[in-house]
């Protein structure tokens, strides 16, 4: 019991997110779908997150992250929920970087985003450009927070 006589041990009951449907988002090899992910919290067990499904796998990421991901393109993002999965900016990665990253990338015109399986050691199977990756932006802009 917490000082106040409330057990303390509770979670807080976890709201449905979106609250309103929202279709997923799908195109050039990828799909993404709206859901609550788990963050290790007793007062907000749940967070808004996208959940992308490429071949290398299908993961989960913070709501907020992808937000602030798509404002630095110099960046990676890290999937935490389910398999290792990263999005990489392809002109983040120039020719001869000396990286996993790079070595995988080479080659790859800039002004793409790449989903790249935790070994890093393929090529992507999906990189979204143009009108798909302008549409996926959008698509996550739209996303209620």
């Amino acid at each position: 019991m917490g000082l106040f006589g409330r057990d303390r041990s509770e979670a807080a009951p976890v709201e449905p997110w979106p609250r309103v449907p929202v279709a997923p988002w799908s195109g050039g090899g990828a799909t993404a779908e709206a859901v609550p992910v788990a963050v290790p919290s007793k007062r907000r067990p749940s967070v808004p997150g996208v959940v992308v499904t490429v071949p290398e796998g299908r993961s989960g990421v913070r709501l907020d992250e992808l937000v602030r991901f798509f404002g630095d393109e110099s960046v990676v993002l890290e999937s935490t929920h389910g398999p290792t999965l990263y999005a990489v900016w392809t002109q983040a990665w120039p020719k001869r970087s000396a990286t996993a990253v790079g070595d995988v990338l080479e080659g790859e015109a800039p002004g793409g985003l790449a989903f790249l399986g935790a070994a890093v050691d393929a090529p992507p199977s999906v990189v979204l450009r143009g009108a798909e990756l302008e549409s996926f932006r959008a698509w996550v802009a739209a996303l209620p927070s």
